[in-house]
């Protein structure tokens, strides 16, 4: 009987049903014909000489030469089969990102992401920086396809994700609603972002996909973040989340949020509900796509909860005051006390988790 061509799977093979562990009249200990036929390369291995030697005696003694042929044929088909059906068996994939879910709802076929202002590192390389922060925040796509997505799907969503620089430099926003009689005379640099922000949401033409509650920034900290990485240390998609040292960007509400009004009971245990919302706040680059996005486009978690975890962060008053010394690459950033000052995701940091069960641990 000829062998199946190696591009064929054989279909099961029925034949062992005339074969039993009363096909051998010795079996080494452990062993029977089940275990003989799913053998794996390390049982088979392992088998001492002697018994396995024992065992192919037993076989011609209960079936003869010309039945321990078919049985090896069998066997070989079986082992075949099972080979090819497991090469062929595509990867578990894991649930869907949010991301994913609502870029095939809402955005196929037209430009989504963020919107970021440059606000500072004028003595820094921005185009270096453009290109190694693209790098990062688009990890999640190769992730995605590592995960077992379809890879001409994310190739789809990679190629209409942008994240759309302004370039306002030193005070440019100020500078710009100073001259339109449009715009409001505002001082505070989070109010002058939100006026640039709010006009180019309100243009003609500006993509549903970038109207998001938040936008990004680029300061000279965040940018030397990026650089300071040398290119053999740069992120991956198996990077450890909650680290020290991670690039980032600011991350900046649209709005400010009105939260709850605090009794005397929350402001002592941990501050109330009320200064859970952060109008500004480092956000690791890595996580922007896979955590921060679809959250934000979603728009059901408030933003009072999603940075109830991390610190304030500040827009410089005046960028061109910021250090333009390019030393800056070589510093590290300063450690904090729980790796607040970065956010990663909505939920509640590991670390955090930790306290919490020690918290409730005491308590009995």
């Amino acid at each position: 009987m000829p062998a199946p061509r190696r591009s064929e799977v054989p279909r099961p093979v029925t034949q062992f049903s005339s074969y039993s562990d009363a096909s051998s009249s010795y079996w080494p200990p452990g062993w029977n014909f089940h275990r003989f036929v799913h053998a794996t390369a390390e049982e088979d291995e392992a088998l001492p000489d002697d018994e396995r030697a024992k065992m192919q005696a037993g076989f011609r003694d209960v079936l003869g030469e010309d039945g321990v042929d078919e049985l090896s044929h069998v066997v070989w088909q079986e082992q075949l089969r099972l080979e090819q059906e497991a090469s062929s068996t595509p990867r578990p994939t894991l649930p869907t990102p949010d991301w994913l879910k609502a870029w095939k709802r809402h955005y196929r076929g037209q430009p989504w992401g963020f919107v970021a202002f440059r606000i500072g590192g004028t003595n820094l390389d921005f185009e270096e920086f453009q290109s190694r922060i693209k790098r990062i925040v688009e990890l999640p796509f190769d992730a995605a396809v590592e995960r077992g997505h379809s890879a001409d799907e994310i190739a789809e969503a990679h190629s209409t994700f942008e994240i759309r620089w302004v370039d306002v430099g030193d005070g440019g926003s100020r500078d710009r609603a100073e001259g339109d009689p449009d715009r409001p005379n505002v001082t505070d640099p989070v109010e002058r972002l939100r006026v640039e922000y709010r006009a180019l949401r309100e243009s003609d033409g500006f993509p549903p996909g970038l109207h998001l509650p938040l936008f990004l920034c680029a300061s000279t900290e965040a940018m030397a973040s990026v650089l300071r990485i040398p290119p053999s240390s740069q992120p991956g998609t198996d990077s450890p989340r909650w680290r020290l040292g991670a690039p980032f960007l600011l991350v900046v509400a649209a709005e400010d949020e009105q939260g709850p009004v605090d009794d005397e009971a929350s402001e002592s245990f941990g501050g109330g509900e009320k200064k859970w919302f952060k109008p500004v706040f480092k956000a690791a680059a890595e996580v922007l796509v896979e955590e921060l996005w679809g959250v934000a486009e979603r728009q059901i978690t408030s933003m009072r909860n999603l940075t109830r975890f991390v610190r304030e962060a500040v827009i410089p008053d005046n960028p061109s005051l910021e250090n333009k010394d390019t030393d800056i690459l070589q510093g590290e950033e300063e450690a904090d006390d729980g790796l607040d000052d970065m956010w990663w995701s909505a939920h509640t940091p590991p670390h955090r988790m930790g306290r919490r069960r020690r918290i409730l641990d005491s308590d009995q």
